[in-house]
């Protein structure tokens, strides 16, 4: 059992095998250092045939500086290669970037922060020559003639293929499916977990019966042996995840997730329909059921949010008016309105959506939210205002309010 930040892993699973591995220094990787010159393309360091995995310890120096290596290795073959740099303290680059040649030079991919962690990550088939040509330098030199400074490690692998991975969204109160097309529009997104966190790595809709299936990231590459997480995300539901779970190779792994729907549920919604190009009132509404067992004393809001509006910010958000007393006995409803006025000023292409939200205790309800929801969006065109469909209204609330382990950020 291998021990990292306070998780224990055991190490016959893929998280523990890499944990020992990077515990124990690389020990069971053949390892060889870069020898200058190795660059440009043409003047790679030929490093020949090498059983992998295998390790490559470089520094870019003096700077700028850019590496190039290469390889012989079975035609047809996948293999994955790490860059890593300071981002995981195998070396002293920022922000690696990973080039994959073929033996002619030409630039056949690259890769900037599909590792993680800034690192570079590619996935691969080798050539039906055998050769392989890698280069290293900085983001975002792009045409691998700029260079930079630091050290790194190029790690080249093979690449153990899962089947696929799947399941279905339920709700946790009645194991109802959650439809991804219809309201709650739910959405599934998968996370590769390795010794640095779990990121995201690719997102789906659910169907009309709630199901989802991962069997590539969002490039297109096949997914890889190791340690996974399922999140799912519904409109007016609590997010859940899985715990972490690990696939082998060619293994199909099924898992369900049950969400939480939220005690206050909003249907019925009316948007403010079509406006003329000079704007005007957007009067809508939303009916809110108590579906808890208790009475709820609380209030709603609503906020709305435009961009693209013409203004020096070309941005705003607000809040339409108080929020609105709410008093539902169990099993109650009311339908709760909303109003705001769309100036003539707002520029064509402008997107302003309304999001609805309501907190139990009427005195602060704004910090026990116990409702948030995307009600609708209405775009303006040439001649009008018009109202977006709901699939693609959620696809703009998904953007604004991703969860965390969604955003990769630099």
């Amino acid at each position: 059992m291998v021990t990292k930040g306070g998780f224990e892993f055991h190490a016959s699973s893929p998280l523990g095998l890499l944990l020992s591995v990077l515990l124990l220094g690389l020990s069971s990787f053949a390892c060889a250092q870069d020898t200058e010159p190795n660059a440009p393309c043409t003047s790679a360091q030929d490093l020949g045939a090498v059983a992998l995995p295998f390790v490559q310890e470089g520094d870019l120096n003096p700077d700028p500086d850019l590496d190039f290596f290469r390889i012989e290795a079975t035609p047809g073959a996948l293999v994955k290669v790490d860059l890593e740099g300071a981002g995981t303290g195998a070396g002293t680059l920022g922000d690696p970037f990973l080039g994959f040649f073929d033996s002619a030079c030409n630039l056949v991919s690259l890769d900037d922060d599909g590792g993680g962690n800034l690192n570079s990550r590619l996935v691969v088939t080798v050539p039906a020559d055998g050769i392989l040509v890698l280069g290293v330098t900085r983001c975002c030199d792009g045409s691998f003639s700029e260079g930079g400074f630091g050290s790194y490690r190029l790690t080249i692998a093979p690449f153990a293929v899962i089947g696929s991975i799947g399941g279905q969204v339920l709700d946790a109160m009645t194991g109802d499916p959650l439809p991804g097309d219809t309201d709650p529009f739910t959405f599934v997104e998968l996370r590769r977990c390795e010794a640095f966190g779990c990121f995201g790595i690719n997102g789906v809709s659910a169907d009309s019966a709630g199901r989802y299936q991962f069997s590539v990231d969002s490039s297109g590459q096949p997914l890889e042996v190791g340690t996974y997480q399922i999140a799912a995300f519904a409109n007016q539901y609590q997010q859940g995840q899985s715990d972490l779970f690990d696939v082998g190779e060619g293994e199909d792994r099924t898992v369900d997730i049950a969400l939480e729907p939220f005690p206050l549920q909003g249907s019925e919604v009316r948007p403010c329909g079509s406006l003329p190009p000079e704007g005007g009132s957007c009067a809508y509404s939303v009916r809110l059921t108590n579906r808890s067992g208790t009475a709820f004393d609380g209030a709603a809001w609503s906020l709305v949010s435009s961009s693209g509006i013409g203004s020096l910010a070309d941005f705003t958000q607000f809040q339409t008016a108080i929020p609105k007393r709410l008093n539902l006995r169990p099993g109650a409803s009311k339908v709760v309105r909303f109003e705001f006025q769309v100036p003539p000023t707002v520029r064509d292409g402008a997107f302003i959506c309304a999001d609805l939200f309501a907190g139990q205790d009427r005195r602060r309800p704004f910090f026990n939210t116990v409702v948030a929801r995307g009600l609708f969006c209405i775009e303006k065109g040439f001649r009008a205002f018009s109202v977006m469909s709901e699939q693609e209204a959620q696809r703009l609330f998904r953007q604004r309010h991703a969860p965390p382990l969604s955003r990769k950020e630099k």
